[in-house]
């Protein structure tokens, strides 16, 4: 897998994390449902799943309304978001700031459930997915909270 694919996968799990389009306190509820360590669990890329064993490298971390993908330790793409978790399904815009695609805005879709996470972009922000399943130009993934180590 590309750094290229590593990254759009970490913008769109960290785009999930932000606040919702036009703050305030449901901006805020999203935001703090977020927060914390995410691990991949599995990755599509234009609906070809990726190797379990590359995708078992990656996490993203949401601090505050920022985000930051790491492959192993190494930091492989950071950015912000803004969510909007008013539509169907909810809209997620990611803006990479840092590492592969840095100046970018991605378009995706977003599902929060408890401890999981599903996403879906075009890392080209061309058109917003329409489902979870990554078409052609697009990647989606899945993504479980870690657990607090004690």
């Amino acid at each position: 897998m590309s750094r290229m694919c590593l990254g759009f996968v970490a913008i769109a799990v960290l785009a999930a994390g932000g606040s919702l389009m036009g703050g305030g306190k449901e901006g805020d509820k999203e935001l703090k449902k977020i927060q914390g360590t995410w691990k991949f669990t599995s990755q599509q890329m234009e609906g070809k799943e990726q190797p379990k064993e590359q995708v078992a490298k990656l996490t993203i971390t949401f601090t505050g309304d920022k985000w930051s993908v790491r492959e192993d330790t190494k930091v492989v793409q950071a950015g912000t978001h803004q969510l909007d978790g008013a539509k169907k399904p909810a809209q997620v815009d990611a803006v990479v700031t840092e590492g592969e695609g840095k100046g970018s805005t991605m378009l995706g879709i977003y599902e929060l459930k408890g401890d999981s996470l599903r996403v879906c972009f075009d890392p080209a922000g061309k058109q917003r997915p329409t489902s979870f399943t990554a078409k052609a130009d697009q990647f989606s993934a899945v993504l479980e909270r870690e657990k607090k180590k004690e």
